[in-house]
């Protein structure tokens, strides 16, 4: 039985919290603010969105607990992106964003199984494009770090 052998109280603890900060992000975009030509999107687009994620994903998994399913050693692979994306701010401006960003995807493809080979060209080609993406198609800079990329 579900209830008994995955502890169904703890299920709903946990995507109440991720609910809650699904909602908290959106509660604290609408108070960020800045000038209209420094930003056309303006500072809310993100953290609403990313709001919007959590707080569907919570609800839903609080609505279908029994949905979810639980592989052996996922706390490892959870724990290292989690440290990962944690690390990845504070390495964007000594690195640049294309090797910070490399770094973040190489781990999470790791975590997820990727072959070394196969998961360094995927992450070095997805931080390429999201900088022609966002850098110069966009408009948006993004730090490029000491080698300029």
């Amino acid at each position: 039985d579900f209830c008994l052998s995955r502890g169904l109280g703890d299920v709903y603890k946990r995507q109440a919290l991720l609910l809650l900060l699904g909602i908290g992000a959106i509660w604290h975009a609408r108070s960020l603010s800045v000038p209209f030509a420094a930003d056309p999107v303006g500072p809310k687009a993100f953290p609403t969105i990313a709001g919007a994620v959590l707080a569907v994903a919570g609800a839903s998994i609080m609505l279908r607990p029994e949905a979810i399913e639980v592989e052996a050693g996922h706390r490892m692979r959870v724990a290292s992106v989690a440290i990962a994306s944690l690390v990845y701010p504070f390495l964007l401006l000594p690195l640049g964003f294309v090797p910070a960003t490399a770094l973040l995807g190489l781990v999470t493809a790791r975590a997820f199984g990727g072959k070394w080979v196969g998961s360094i060209i995927a992450s070095i080609l997805l931080a390429a494009a999201f900088l022609l993406i966002i850098d110069t198609g966009l408009g948006l800079p993004l730090p490029r770090g000491p080698l300029g990329i």
